[in-house]
């Protein structure tokens, strides 16, 4: 099996060190400032414990590469992102399998219309891009955590195989899931406060905006019947699993903020939070559910982006002012 990592950004570069690492055949399509800071000097993979300076393949297009019968693509882009990577992959080879690595529900969806192999992947993996040709990874001793299963549901020898891949690279915690989607409802509702965590950096996830957002998002699950709670058998080991990824930020470093701080930090043109607080409101709305705090949030990121409003301009207690006056009616103090 040959592993692309398309949209190689943080998440998909250390996954793709990691594989290259193992000895897998893997290959990351990248930016061209990373592909070539890659190719001139490898790919340096920071963690807490030093630098690995790691020899990947990397290319900027799929033209790049020929076909082949064994390709298993891992999408690790943003959600808005991916239909355009869909257009070059149906270009490329359209009966390649395609595994989405992102965030959020929607893209399983997308790719399904379009291709007839598709998985679903759920990733823990808090990281960060520095700079062309180095990412660093903010957990350890496991720095990523990712299960795979078939979309909708199953597990066949394609997940199979990747699983394996993944599972015996350093530092990467993998297991086949049947219902990998139950752990991307799951994650999407730790996702409906990246809006707060963009405004406020890592201290608005406790905002009261934020908690209501996501008890929000349990009531809609319940009203449209999605499955988001594992059996409490798997979910204690699912939690076991994760106990072994302790924040572990390299000396020097800091950690302000999660995707949605970062892509803000880095003058984005696009975000995320349509697919986290936008899939609530989807279905808040198909079932007649009052969304409040899921509504100012995603109001909240649209207004960041648009007016080019800095990651973290405001504090925990001003963001919980701003949503109490909006849900009396008064003006924002």
């Amino acid at each position: 099996m040959r592993v692309i990592i398309y949209g190689a950004g943080a998440v998909g570069s250390v996954l793709g060190g990691r594989l290259a690492q193992s000895g897998a055949d893997v290959v990351m399509v990248a930016r061209p400032a990373h592909v070539d800071a890659i190719a001139a000097g490898g790919l340096r993979l920071r963690t807490a414990h030093g630098v690995d300076v790691i020899t990947v393949p990397a290319v900027t297009s799929l033209d790049s590469l020929t076909p082949g019968p064994d390709d298993v693509v891992l999408i690790t882009a943003k959600t808005q992102d991916t239909p355009l990577i869909h257009d070059a992959l149906l270009a490329w080879n359209a009966s390649v399998r395609v595994v989405c690595g992102t965030n959020g529900v929607e893209h399983e969806r997308m790719a399904l219309r379009r291709f007839r192999h598709v998985y679903a992947m759920v990733i823990q993996l808090p990281a960060q891009f520095e700079k062309p040709g180095e990412v660093t990874a903010l957990f350890g001793p496991t720095n990523a955590l990712v299960d795979v299963g078939r979309y909708p549901t199953g597990v066949d020898a394609t997940v199979s195989e990747l699983v394996r891949l993944l599972a015996t690279s350093p530092a990467i915690e993998c297991e086949p899931d049947p219902a990998v989607m139950v752990k991307k409802h799951a994650k999407l509702l730790m996702n409906l406060t990246n809006a707060a965590d963009g405004a406020c950096g890592l201290g608005g996830r406790r905002a009261r905006v934020a908690a209501e957002a996501i008890a929000e998002g349990r009531l809609v699950y319940e009203a449209a019947g999605i499955v988001h709670e594992q059996r409490a058998d798997l979910a204690a080991h699912y939690a076991a699993r994760l106990a072994t990824m302790k924040f572990q930020v390299p000396e020097g470093d800091t950690f302000l903020g999660g995707s949605t701080w970062q892509s803000l930090a880095k003058g984005a043109t696009s975000l995320e939070t349509d697919y986290f607080n936008g899939e609530i409101l989807l279905h808040a709305r198909l079932h007649g559910i009052a969304t409040p705090a899921n509504d100012f949030l995603l109001e909240l990121s649209a207004r960041m982006l648009h007016e080019r409003i800095p990651a973290g301009f405001t504090t925990v207690a001003q963001l919980d002012a701003d949503w109490e006056a909006t849900l009396s009616g008064r003006p924002a103090p």
